[in-house]
């Protein structure tokens, strides 16, 4: 069997993300009830976006799309933590 030129985990934290997103949009209404979901949900995507650049950056214009991964992973880890302080002055 032939190598790929990524890391099969790498495949691995694509497919979950798509898998959160997904689910995300399937309990649209239940994630709406979620304080501060828009922002949580932005996060979804920007995991997304990191996910795909992930596999992409072995294929075609390597620098760029490194950057857009770990670009998009700050901006997921930032929303992630800016919805759990969030969150926090809501419920406690």
């Amino acid at each position: 069997m032939a190598e790929t030129p990524f890391d099969s985990r790498e495949i691995v934290v694509l497919i979950s993300a798509l898998f959160v997103f997904s689910s995300s949009l399937r309990f649209r209404r239940e994630l709406m009830r979620v304080p501060r979901w828009r922002v949580l949900s932005a996060a979804m995507v920007f995991l997304v976006i990191g996910g795909t650049a992930t596999i992409i950056e072995h294929f075609w214009a390597y620098p760029v799309f490194n950057a857009v991964e770990h670009v998009a992973y700050l901006c997921q880890s930032l929303l992630v933590a800016a919805w759990a302080f969030g969150i926090r002055r809501v419920v406690g």
